[in-house]
């Protein structure tokens, strides 16, 4: 019998090319890649987190439901903070992952605790023979399956200009040097940005990739802090990233103010965002523990997305009660929830 994981996001046939899936991890960011390749689904893994304080989800358990015995094609890290790569290490223990995709970031000692994360997991990744590989930003997208995958930062003088900084200048510069990537079908695109802020954005990514920064779904930058747009609130906001991009639908990872311990999302930013996009076309997965599922087609549409109201939360949500942040075995579902999609085991995925 198929267990939540697989009822609630499994792909369902060759009419999906990507399926994007941006859980509710309390303060941090987890995104679920499903890519088309024939007849079979590739399943990547954007960042994940462990947050018990807000109920986060277990990703690495919900993982290990949906892949069962199959690996994980790709780890991808945006860059080597506690929230974008906290489960890791319990990831690699459950699942086997093929290739390790990251933003080419190297920590000084004393800023290096989650980079350690990722270390470990890299050693063992090259110990099986899978790839590990530093994402640079191109102009030229790459074919992933049947989706083309775009790399818009950092580029390699950013990585090689702040890996030369000092330990705390190379902190205060990470999140210039994050991974943004979008994935989709050439016309449609998803981008997930990680944390990239304004400098990442004004001085590199929105001049060097101008006429290549649009896309249907933008996962807001850095849980929807305002730092996307300024430093402050008395700042004059940035808006020509936004403007360029250019999303219909913002998508933002963070729990409420009043669990977030930076107050995300900032009240300013998602003011910004719905001027844009209208209120109805902003989702934030911490409003009601909701993880948000958003799907480019074949025939080239790309519509609202569908909300799992809560069940992966519910089925997944970590506890003050669970023990070193992992829930206890898996949960088993009666059947489908999200309309047309039709449980079987993952394994090695047919499609219909």
């Amino acid at each position: 019998m198929p267990n939540v994981a697989q009822t609630e996001l499994f792909p369902p046939n060759l009419n999906i090319l990507i399926r994007a899936v941006f859980l509710y991890v309390g303060q941090g960011s987890s995104t679920l890649l499903f890519i088309k390749d024939g007849a079979r689904y590739r399943v990547w893994l954007v960042d994940t987190n462990l947050d018990k304080k807000a109920g986060g989800i277990d990703v690495p358990r919900l993982v290990k439901d949906l892949l069962q015995d199959a690996d994980l094609d790709a780890f991808v890290n945006t860059h080597p903070h506690d929230d974008h790569l906290r489960g890791l290490e319990e990831l690699s223990e459950q699942v086997t992952i093929s290739s390790i995709r990251h933003s080419g970031h190297k920590p000084g000692r004393n800023y290096d605790e989650a980079y350690k994360w990722l270390e470990t997991a890299m050693a063992k990744v090259q110990k099986r023979g899978g790839d590990v590989i530093i994402m640079e930003g191109s102009r030229t997208p790459e074919s992933v399956g049947e989706a083309q995958l775009h790399i818009l930062a950092p580029a390699e003088y950013v990585i090689d200009d702040i890996n030369d900084e000092a330990p705390e200048t190379r902190y205060a510069r990470i999140h210039e040097q994050c991974v943004v990537l979008k994935i989709g079908d050439g016309v449609n695109w998803i981008m997930v940005a990680g944390d990239a802020d304004r400098e990442a954005f004004e001085k590199h990514i929105a001049q060097y990739h101008q006429e290549r920064l649009s896309a249907k779904v933008l996962a807001a930058p850095h849980h929807g802090s305002r730092t996307f747009f300024r430093e402050t609130e008395e700042q004059d906001p940035f808006l020509e990233a936004l403007e360029g991009i250019n999303p219909e639908y913002v998508v933002v990872s963070a729990p409420t103010q009043e669990e977030s311990k930076h107050e995300h999302p900032h009240d300013d930013a998602m003011q910004l965002y719905r001027e844009h996009v209208g209120t109805e076309n902003v989702f934030h997965t911490g409003e009601s523990r909701c993880t948000f599922i958003f799907d480019i087609r074949t025939d080239g549409t790309c519509g609202p997305p569908t909300s799992d109201d809560g069940r992966l939360s519910e089925a997944y949500g970590l506890t003050d009660d669970d023990d070193d942040n992992q829930a206890k075995g898996p949960f088993i579902s009666q059947g489908s929830q999200t309309g047309d999609l039709t449980p079987r085991k993952f394994g090695s995925p047919r499609l219909e």
